[in-house]
């Protein structure tokens, strides 16, 4: 007989670890019960080569901005709400990691935009010849492996042109390398440069 009830109990505990197993897997990836104190931010990977010639670009700044939507009886309204970047190496290729916030202020699944910047090439999406081969320009899906395609610039009015970025409303930690390429784009044009908080310049 006590034997009986120790199995149970054991069934019981078992079962309740299973069900707040679940609840946290599937909140942490924007399922059912979202949202939950975590934020998810979906990886995103490929590779960067020139539009024309197909060969790598190395270097070149790829800013994951991701947005979330809050909705209103005023409206819907998408805002950024973290981001990640990375170089690519010398194949040209990136991989921007999968990455939780836990207790964030906003909760749930997110879409991700991906920007990608090297100085004298075209601006990913913006410019009007880049390229996610084969997907959508500005919310290409995370996990599959796309090769995007930057244009080579030839003329001080494309050079000026693709300067004409919206700055993400992010806090300048998050896009270090994005606003340095930038900045070294802005001074090779002989324009002044986005400001770093002085914090950074003293390290």
């Amino acid at each position: 007989m006590e034997n009986k009830k120790r199995k149970k109990w054991k069934l019981v505990v078992i079962g309740v670890c299973l069900f707040f197993f679940f609840l946290i897997l599937g909140t942490c990836s924007g399922g059912l019960f979202s949202p939950f104190p975590c934020l998810y931010l979906p990886s995103f990977k490929g590779k960067v080569i020139n539009a024309d010639t197909k060969e790598p670009i190395s270097g070149a700044a790829v800013l994951t901005v991701y947005y979330k939507e809050w909705t209103s009886v005023a409206g819907s309204n998408t805002f950024a709400v973290d981001a990640q970047e990375i170089l690519t190496d010398e194949k040209g290729e990136f991989k921007i990691p999968l990455a939780m916030r836990w207790f964030p202020l906003y909760r749930g699944y997110t879409e991700g935009q991906v920007i990608i910047f090297k100085p004298g090439y075209g601006v990913f999406p913006r410019h009007r010849r880049s390229k996610a081969v084969g997907e959508r320009k500005t919310w290409p899906p995370p996990w599959k492996y796309i090769v995007y395609e930057l244009p080579k610039l030839k003329t001080r009015e494309e050079r000026d042109s693709n300067l004409n970025i919206i700055r993400p409303d992010i806090p300048y930690e998050k896009m270090k390398n994005f606003i340095l390429l930038l900045n070294e784009e802005y001074i090779s044009l002989g324009y002044s440069p986005y400001p770093i908080p002085s914090e950074e310049k003293q390290k």
